[in-house]
């Protein structure tokens, strides 16, 4: 990793609706991995969505898991996502507020776009290995993208394949053309 590449935090200040826009469902479609969770994770009970933003992924993990925990730091995200919960009438998804991984025992945690905002991820990794069987990875592959956040700060995936590998067997899958999909499995 460059030294201090990711020093400072990143976090995304755009307009929450583009989270749940029609464009980003075009490069960006749940199913595919709503179907690779249902086929390589077959112990469902716990999920952590960290980075969770408006829900795009917490309301599909709701179907799939007996609980789901929403983390992110940006409370007008959560308030956003709670307001859709309630008109969904979820009721097994905890909301929770900041930047550390929540302290449970979890059979998956999902970071969609969000390595590349971590201060430090390769600890963050290391911490994640102690906590949830299964960490499945989409982030920006660092190519040139109609949006998304700069070059610089994209984490390439050979990178996120090599932190992720310290802790977790790792496989590769090819589903978008602008992200690619780790899934780490202890």
């Amino acid at each position: 990793m460059e030294e201090g590449r990711h020093r400072r935090r990143h976090y995304f200040h755009h307009d929450p609706s583009i989270l749940d826009s029609e464009w980003r469902r075009s490069i960006q479609p749940v199913e595919p991995v709503i179907d690779l969770i249902t086929r390589e994770i077959p112990v469902r009970r716990v999920a952590i969505d960290f980075g969770a933003g408006t829900g795009y992924y917490t309301i599909p993990l709701s179907r799939l898991f007996e609980r789901v925990y929403a983390v992110d730091v940006n409370p007008r995200m959560l308030e956003l996502l709670g307001e859709k919960l309630r008109a969904a009438g979820i009721s097994n998804v905890e909301l929770i507020g900041g930047d550390r991984i929540p302290d449970i025992e979890a059979d998956l945690l999902l970071l969609a776009n969000v390595l590349h905002e971590l201060p430090d991820p390769d600890p963050f990794i290391g911490e994640a290995a102690g906590r949830a069987r299964n960490i499945l990875v989409i982030d920006w592959r660092r190519i040139e993208t109609p949006w998304g956040p700069p070059l610089h700060e994209r984490i390439p995936e050979e990178e996120a394949v090599k932190m992720l590998s310290r802790h977790y067997r790792v496989r590769v899958y090819d589903i978008y053309k602008y992200h690619y999909v780790l899934l780490g499995s202890r």
